[in-house]
């Protein structure tokens, strides 16, 4: 499925409610400048959520945490069945957002990019191509499945000047586990490279 990527608004005030329905909102921290190749670090001050951001060549890419009974609400909302939604939701789960605010149009493919744990091995991108792989036996109704794949990053898109979009990213890592992601575009021939460093899963709950 090919989605039309979101056009880009004026720049919001320093903090903005990202939402993919009434049952998932995030409170993330907007920058007004991010220096070329820096990751920016914030946390909101109503949710403690974290935020990293980074822009290489004008294309600013934002990874928000997203708790685990956050993803268990709103995958269950979605009408997923218990395993599928545990499955869910004891990856590391991040709401991202892609932007290009270049003046050229980008084409991005989740393929191409990678992550990096702590132990500095490259690892392939879970797509949601790969959950509904998984959920392939669950016997999901195609109403379910078809809100799942909205929720989630889209795996390949073409951004013309001004455009983004958001959605769910996934990682193979335990509570509280950093790592860096490597995301890659081409403008025309040309394959473009930035690294948003030292990102962290949501931590693990304390022990009562």
């Amino acid at each position: 499925m090919t989605l039309r990527a979101r056009r880009h608004y004026p720049e919001p005030k320093a903090w903005a409610l990202v939402c993919l329905n009434s049952v998932l909102c995030v409170v993330v921290l907007w920058s007004n400048s991010v220096n070329a190749g820096e990751t920016r670090y914030s946390q909101s001050p109503e949710s403690a959520v974290a935020t990293w951001e980074t822009e290489t060549d004008h294309v600013h890419l934002r990874m928000t945490q997203i708790s685990p009974d956050q993803a268990r609400a709103f995958m269950t909302a979605r009408g997923l069945d218990e395993k599928s939604v545990e499955e869910f939701a004891r990856h590391c789960v991040f709401m991202t957002v892609l932007r290009n605010e270049s003046k050229r149009p980008i084409r991005f493919c989740m393929t191409e990019w990678r992550y990096v744990p702590e132990d500095r091995v490259p690892q392939v991108m879970l797509t949601k191509h790969d959950w509904l792989a998984r959920f392939q036996n669950r016997h999901l109704s195609q109403p379910v499945k078809l809100a799942f794949e909205w929720s989630q990053f889209p795996v390949e898109q073409t951004f013309h000047p001004g455009d983004w979009n958001q959605g769910m990213t996934t990682f193979e890592l335990l509570p509280g586990s950093h790592f860096d992601v490597v995301y890659r575009w081409r403008q025309g021939k040309t394959l473009h490279e930035g690294t948003l460093k030292n990102v962290q899963c949501v931590a693990p709950a304390p022990a009562p």
